[in-house]
């Protein structure tokens, strides 16, 4: 008896079987003309996910973020899933991708703005980015991303518009 298996290997980074870890990062740094506020705001997001199929993506996210204003701080925690496309062949020499997804939203203020010490919310998030591969299994990427975040204290949404820079690490065979 002869038992034979056909494995089908995930060839290139974007192909099915294929994962990407990614981590993200981006800072922001206002000040006004009168001087009398300035905003700094950090953000830290880490990504998986896995090509169920070529090109096509699913998997899920962290964010942490921490805003200081002269007035006080505030750190802010999302997390949720996401799916996305990304296009490019074997050879390519970058993978343009688009994202959307989901997430929960946690929010601490060191100071009682508005009445509140914390407040959760939800949100939605569309992306558009680049994969840059450096070497075979490692990449830069570069993303610009759309967040609509709805706070369910305070009856308010939030639009975030944010260009993230990162390293992804491309799990192939």
């Amino acid at each position: 008896m002869v038992l034979s298996i056909k494995v089908h290997g995930q060839g290139f980074a974007i192909g099915r079987g294929a994962t990407m870890i990614t981590g993200l990062a981006s800072f922001t740094s206002t000040g006004y003309s009168s001087g009398s506020d300035h905003t700094s705001v950090l953000t830290i997001t880490p990504s998986i996910n896995y090509f169920i199929l070529d090109h096509f993506f699913i998997g899920g996210g962290f964010s942490y973020s921490n805003q200081s204003l002269n007035s006080g701080n505030i750190t802010g925690l999302a997390i949720g899933p996401e799916i996305g496309y990304a296009f490019g062949k074997q050879d390519s020499k970058a993978f343009p991708y688009i994202n959307a997804g989901w997430n929960f939203q946690s929010t601490k203020f060191d100071q009682s703005f508005y009445g509140l010490t914390d407040n959760n919310g939800s949100g939605v998030c569309f992306g558009l980015g680049m994969i840059i591969p450096l070497r075979s299994h490692v990449g830069f990427v570069l993303e610009g991303k759309y967040n609509k975040l709805n706070y369910s204290e305070l009856n308010e949404s939030v639009d975030v518009i944010s260009l993230n820079f990162g390293i992804v690490g491309l799990l192939f065979k």
